[in-house]
This record gives structure tokens, C-alpha cells and sequence, in this order.
């Protein structure tokens, strides 16, 4: 899931509209999620960001079963 950043190799850090595409919601939901804590996100001003594993975090939390 997670693109490196070709200069570092380091993991390139998600908008709200990519993490939108991999729950398949809104981004409305995504952003409701990051206001109430559930969903941790990178703030540089009106810039937003989700780092891949605190995405792939939030996802094993909510996984039934």
C-alpha cells in the first residue's frame, strides 16, 4: 500500500482523498475519523497527511473476527 518516496526510500505520506480510495468512503468520513482522534494524520498548516502505518493501524483495529 505504502509508495516510497524515491529521494529517501522512506513511505510517502497519504491524503485524505488516497485514504478514501482504500476504505472506500467518503472523504468526509475520513476526515470526521481524523477530527474525533480515531484516525492519527499530519498537519502542516492546511496540509493533511496520514502516514501508511497508522492507516494500516487503524484498519487492524476495526477488523472483526
Amino acid at each position: 500500500m505504502a509508495k516510497l518516496s524515491p529521494e529517501r526510500g522512506s513511505p510517502m505520506l497519504l491524503t485524505q482523498s488516497d485514504v478514501a480510495e482504500v476504505l472506500r468512503c467518503s472523504i468526509k468520513t475520513v476526515v470526521r475519523r481524523s477530527s474525533s482522534g480515531d484516525l492519527p494524520v499530519i498537519r502542516d498548516g492546511r496540509m493533511v497527511r496520514v502516514h501508511p502505518d497508522d492507516l494500516t493501524r487503524y484498519i487492524k483495529l476495526r477488523r472483526e473476527g
